[in-house]
């Protein structure tokens, strides 16, 4: 099962969980929304399209963890550490993420409109400076 549409494996709606260590377990399309998970350690797990909307997961571990389309409006998230989680197209509108530690920008970063525009019109510059350069030099040698 995969997707958001997919019934989920574990429903865990208000469980109180703090403190569980959860690592490397496959919680795919869990419901655990108002869940207390404070404290709990998700590394490694497979979390995608998880439904925490208004869970506790204060000081939680989600480092490596997939939270691919998780949604997380509303979590209580301080002090939480998601370094190196997949958060891509996780909703995390509306949470507390005092303190908590989130995965550094990927690498590869797509430019903007505006830095391609930049990009291009510096390069274009040059190419023009340096081939103008070039005739001069051609014309001033007799060519």
């Amino acid at each position: 099962m995969s997707g958001p549409s997919s019934r989920p494996h574990v429903d865990w709606r208000s469980a109180d969980l703090r403190g569980v260590n959860l690592s490397g377990v496959s919680l795919r399309n869990a419901d655990l929304r108002a869940a207390n998970l404070a404290g709990c350690n998700f590394t490694g797990g497979d979390l995608a399209y998880a439904d925490f909307r208004g869970a506790n997961v204060q000081g939680a571990v989600f480092q490596n963890a997939n939270l691919y389309g998780a949604k997380m409006q509303g979590i209580e998230a301080q002090q939480a550490d998601f370094r190196g989680a997949n958060l891509q197209q996780a909703n995390l509108g509306g949470a507390y993420l005092e303190g908590a530690m989130l995965p550094l920008p990927s690498a590869q970063r797509i430019s903007s409109p505006s830095e391609i525009v930049r990009q291009r019109g510096l390069n274009g510059q040059a190419d023009g400076q340096e081939h103008g350069q070039a005739r001069e030099r051609d014309h001033s040698r007799g060519r």
